[in-house]
């Protein structure tokens, strides 16, 4: 069965762009469904970072963590979306929901690395930040590249 987005859309974009804006100190927001529904839900938000969020983290549902974290490579912030699949959440509602991300993706724009997690050692502060430093939005490579003006050849 489909994700419903549109029964509390204007608070869930509302939590995201809290998120996404510099100029509130929100830093994440958790999105989880309402009761056995697949109507989605701000569950909840705040400014004190990842280790705030993971306090809300519920091991027996399926949620949605969208936070900011700051790049230690650029000192730029970063959004990360988390798949939270809680080890004690039913396997059928995990089956069912794991076809909602794609939606939740759409809804969540602008995540630089999106992870999914079932227990709270995956939601590690560290283990985040280092999962952003190595994704490939703050790895730069740049290489030396020939005259190609003076090559020639089928084309």
């Amino acid at each position: 069965m489909a994700i419903n987005l549109t029964k509390y859309k204007e608070s869930l974009q509302a939590a995201w762009k809290e998120v996404v804006d510099d100029k509130t100190t929100t830093n994440w927001a958790l999105f989880g469904y309402e009761g056995q529904s697949n109507d989605l839900k701000v569950v909840s938000k705040g400014a004190g970072g990842i280790e705030e969020m993971t306090e809300d983290l519920n091991s027996g549902k399926i949620m949605y963590a969208f936070c900011k974290v700051m790049d230690p490579k650029t000192s730029l912030p970063k959004c990360v979306l988390i798949n939270w699949q809680g080890e004690g959440a039913p396997l059928v509602r995990k089956g069912t929901c794991a076809n909602h991300l794609r939606d939740v993706v759409n809804l969540l724009k602008g995540a630089h690395v999106t992870m999914n997690a079932r227990n709270e050692e995956e939601v590690d502060p560290q283990l985040i930040i280092d999962k952003v430093a190595k994704s490939t939005g703050s790895a730069y490579s740049f290489k030396e590249r020939g005259d190609q003006a003076n090559e020639t050849g089928p084309v």
